[in-house]
């Protein structure tokens, strides 16, 4: 799903997308200095490894989401948001979620019987 930098307005447009059991919903908005606004939530799970076993297991996800979005390089800091980048006047959401849902898998993650065992 793409979306034109330049048909997001100063009203909120609400976008649900989604990948696998991933769901990314909230809204977008024109914000300052011609950046566009995403907030909402990531939601659902990612199937991950451990890195202890190897076994894989479903990693639950509820994490919120302060998005700046910039149509081009982007030379400003933004403390409050990341920024991400996109270069064809376009927003690509599959893109965006995509990024989220790699970043989520290529962590670090130790699985609840890894966990356990190191408790003892």
């Amino acid at each position: 799903m793409k979306i034109a930098f330049k048909k997001v307005g100063f009203n909120k447009k609400d976008i649900t997308i989604h990948k696998q059991d991933l769901v990314l919903q909230g809204s977008l908005q024109r914000g300052r200095d011609a950046l566009v606004d995403l907030e909402g939530a990531l939601r659902g799970s990612v199937e991950v490894e451990c890195a202890r076993c190897g076994r894989s297991f479903a990693l639950p996800v509820d994490e919120r989401l302060s998005l700046k979005l910039s149509d081009g390089i982007y030379r400003g800091f933004d403390e409050e948001a990341d920024i991400v980048e996109f270069y064809d006047g376009n927003i690509d959401m599959q893109e965006l979620i995509d990024s989220e849902y790699e970043s989520i898998r290529l962590e670090y993650h130790i699985c609840d019987t890894c966990k356990q065992k190191e408790g003892e």
